[in-house]
């Protein structure tokens, strides 16, 4: 047998798919399955977007499009994306990529190089430690503890897991699976450590609308932040479209452009007529 790459060693997965799998043949059976097994949403895409793809492809938009996104998209994003975080981006902030995983992906390949060490939150989504590994980092998990609202992140453990070496933090409020919010000294805590060592930051804000009540904040927010964050953004829990991959990163312009030519070389750009 031909020997296959070492790197796929350090390679993970995302294991509620199997389970996916396994609830979808037990359901073909008749039986009954509550589908907490993936991070979807109960409800179908709204029928106003599916009437918009649907005239889109009768339309002809089924080809190639910009790398980074069409404009139109790009300027409403970062329209839309800043005034709810109170910064203001510009199109050139925003590119358009295949859902929100890809931005994990590629943040780390711009901003790490193999052997640096990026901090991840544990538990927390199991493609951050996967990616870190699977390009040659060092993944550094940093835990939470128990409070008497909910959860928070063990601020002493982070400060003490960063050394001379580390180029990164991947930070998840409104955390996935634990649901846990930060306060906003927590966020400034999380922001002033970014800062005190230069690390850049990624700020998975997937869940940032998806709430019973209250109004969700950004680290991005923060003065200083802005320009050295890379916001993970997905139209999947937003918008009830996590089958027609579709979200994006919004990054200094100096990472934004890296992103972009990421986009080109893996896979040339977003479908169209999403």
């Amino acid at each position: 047998m031909q020997k296959l790459a070492h790197r796929l060693e350090r390679l993970g997965t995302e294991t509620a798919f199997s389970v996916a799998q396994a609830a979808a043949a037990w359901k073909a059976k008749g039986n009954e399955v509550f589908p907490f097994h993936l991070g979807d949403i109960n409800i179908p895409t709204a029928p106003h977007i599916v009437e918009a793809m649907n005239r889109a492809i009768a339309d002809g938009y089924t080809g190639y499009c910009p790398g980074p996104g069409i404009p139109q998209l790009r300027e409403a994003l970062a329209e839309d994306i800043g005034s709810r975080r109170g910064i203001e981006f510009s199109p050139e902030n925003v590119v358009v990529m295949t859902g929100g995983k890809p931005v994990i992906t590629k943040f780390l390949q711009a901003v790490m190089n193999p052997g640096q060490e990026v901090l991840y939150p544990n538990p927390g989504f199991p493609i951050y430690e996967s990616q870190i590994e699977y390009l040659g980092g060092v993944a550094v998990p940093y835990r939470y503890v128990p409070t008497s609202t909910g959860f928070a992140i063990d601020l002493d453990q982070v400060r003490a897991s960063i050394t001379p070496n580390t180029a990164a933090i991947i930070y998840n409020d409104l955390q996935n699976p634990i649901s846990a919010e930060s306060t906003a000294a927590e966020r400034e805590a999380i922001a002033q450590i970014a800062i005190e060592h230069d690390l850049w930051v990624l700020s998975d804000e997937a869940y940032f609308e998806t709430r019973y009540e209250g109004v969700s904040s950004s680290i991005t927010s923060i003065p200083g932040m802005a320009e050295r964050t890379v916001i993970l953004y997905t139209f999947s829990k937003k918008f009830a479209m996590t089958g027609s991959r579709l979200g994006c990163a919004v990054a200094p312009v100096e990472i934004a452009k890296v992103l972009s030519t990421l986009n080109t070389n893996d896979e040339s750009c977003t479908t169209h007529y999403v």
